[in-house]
């Protein structure tokens, strides 16, 4: 028998998402109706959206003074589970959704400066996005190359960005067909109706906005029970 060549990995990054879609366009507007409220009745938090004059953090808990953040926090946790346990993390574990709290970059330049979510109970976390960089007219349609890939995009505004914990892998540099497993960065496009979920340890940070546009994210953590 002729000896083969075989590849695998020895060290993946769990991410997960899901779409939404259309039947979650109603509550969207909603979920902004009660940012936009909070922000102008709540002091809000000094976080990592809060860092430059152009952004603004609710505080967490959201989902205990909205109806509509009780209702996404609830759809957050149903989809979440699936994508945890496929990573690994025993069905025998209890787990929890922890406090909701909302992201808004409301003017050029606001940013968010590399941080990891959740405490030491956390196993995983994640951002969902009541609206994204543009209006789509049919939610359901999703192509996932067009709002995720390696690396920074060029013309990047807002856009989240997951780091590899291996920052030296990139050392040499060298012609590719594929930054899966060279690519230092991996970035997210807003999308309305999109929720992305990652391990709690993934560090992770926003590009700096280049317009007027207002820029919301929801960001959670799930915990350990």
């Amino acid at each position: 028998m002729l000896p083969q060549s075989i590849s695998t990995s020895i060290f993946p990054q769990p991410f997960g998402f899901v779409n939404f879609g259309e039947s979650f366009r109603d509550l969207n507007k909603k979920l902004i109706i009660d940012i936009e409220f909070d922000k102008e009745n709540s002091e809000g938090k000094r976080n990592t959206f809060t860092k430059n004059n152009s952004g603004w953090q609710s505080k967490t808990g959201m989902e205990t003074k909205y109806d509509s953040f009780k209702k996404l926090s609830a759809e957050i946790f149903k989809y979440a589970l699936p994508i945890i346990h496929s990573s690994g993390v025993s069905k025998t574990q209890k787990l929890n959704i922890g406090s909701l709290w909302a992201n808004l970059i409301f003017a050029p330049g606001g940013f968010s400066n590399p941080h990891i979510h959740g405490s030491g109970d956390t196993i995983w976390s994640g951002v969902y996005y009541p609206k994204g960089v543009s209006e789509k007219p049919n939610l359901d349609n999703f192509e996932r190359q067009k709002y995720f890939g390696y690396g920074i995009p060029d013309d990047a505004t807002g856009v989240l960005v997951c780091k590899d914990s291996n920052i030296s892998k990139r050392i040499v540099k060298f012609p590719m067909d594929s930054q899966q497993f060279y690519s230092g960065n991996f970035s997210i496009i807003p999308r309305e109706s999109l929720l992305v979920l990652f391990p709690a340890w993934m560090e992770h940070f926003v590009t700096p906005t280049t317009d007027n546009s207002k820029r919301y994210s929801i960001s959670f953590a799930i915990n350990k029970v």
